[in-house]
């Protein structure tokens, strides 16, 4: 075993013969309408920040009582398109009706191939790094908010052609391709899929696990008119909303890649984990709690 479990790390790795695996597990709970989906992208996610290949992955499907033979094959039929998209096998799976459980719940464990020269880590994050990170913060959650609370988005003003737009991110959830590019370039010190949390999360975990600290600021942080309208609607925090499908990474120099915006810097532990923003400075001493989970509370499923 060459990475064991530790605190945002979401893998872990084994060498076996000439080869380095990279295996990691995770469930989905947030979400009703997407589960099989989300678990495939999420669990494949982990893995590529690791500088690895998604390759095999297991599923296991939990249902509540109730639950009909079509919902699982939606849920099945979720996991196959995903896993075909990523060139990813599914080998073996379990499924059960889960009397204690109110939504579908889907855990899948996925493994992988190293294909960089190294493994990278979420703890490999040194002060001077640049912060940089993909696509659109809040990008997860907008996908099942718009997914799952339609009508509520509607009642709060929102336009059913932004739900519409905003639902369609779960198109958006990989970053195998970009994670493995940016792996490949020699240019990442850490990587990490930031989940729950979201964006300020994710940095959480990235700069604890190195032992670091962060300045990021606010007006860099790339986040899409759906996201900022659903957000706004719902009075919640699109930094601290989950978000698979944006790919942190510090880096020795910015690459070249548009997909990529510049958003801080990597400091020294004793600086703290600054936010800069327009009215001032904020830091953060603890993991922030996601703001799904808020709007899980306060709606329901």
């Amino acid at each position: 075993v060459i990475l064991w479990p530790k605190y945002g790390e979401d893998a872990g790795a084994v060498k076996l013969g000439g080869e380095t695996l990279v295996i990691a597990s995770d469930p989905i709970t947030g979400s009703k309408n997407l589960v099989g989906w989300l678990a495939v992208h999420i669990n494949a996610n982990d893995v590529a920040v690791c500088g690895a290949k998604p390759t095999w992955m297991s599923s296991c499907i939990l249902l509540p009582k109730g639950s009909k033979a079509e919902d699982f094959r939606n849920i099945a039929s979720q996991i196959d398109r995903a896993a075909r998209s990523i060139d990813v096998a599914v080998i073996t799976g379990h499924s059960e009706i889960a009397p204690h459980t109110s939504s579908p719940i889907v855990v899948g464990t996925m493994t992988g191939r190293l294909v960089s020269k190294r493994l990278i880590t979420s703890s490999g994050a040194k002060p001077g790094d640049y912060i940089v990170m993909s696509k659109t913060a809040g990008l997860e959650g907008t996908a099942i908010l718009s997914t799952d609370f339609s009508k509520i988005l509607e009642e709060k003003g929102i336009h059913p052609a932004t739900i519409k737009k905003a639902s369609r991110y779960y198109s958006k959830i990989s970053i195998v391709k970009e994670a493995l590019q940016l792996a490949k370039s020699g240019l990442a010190t850490a990587m990490h899929d930031p989940t729950e949390g979201g964006v300020i999360g994710g940095l959480y975990e990235l700069c604890s696990a190195s032992g670091c600290g962060f300045e990021i600021h606010v007006d860099k942080i790339p986040v899409s008119r759906e996201v900022r309208l659903i957000c706004d609607a719902l009075d919640i925090d699109p930094l601290r909303l989950i978000s698979s499908g944006v790919l942190l990474a510090s880096v020795r120099k910015p690459p070249k890649s548009r997909e990529f915006k510049l958003i801080g810097r990597v400091t020294k532990r004793k600086e703290g984990m600054r936010i800069i923003s327009k009215t001032g400075e904020t830091r953060i001493k603890n993991p922030p709690a996601d703001e799904l989970w808020r709007i899980l509370n306060l709606y329901g499923r």
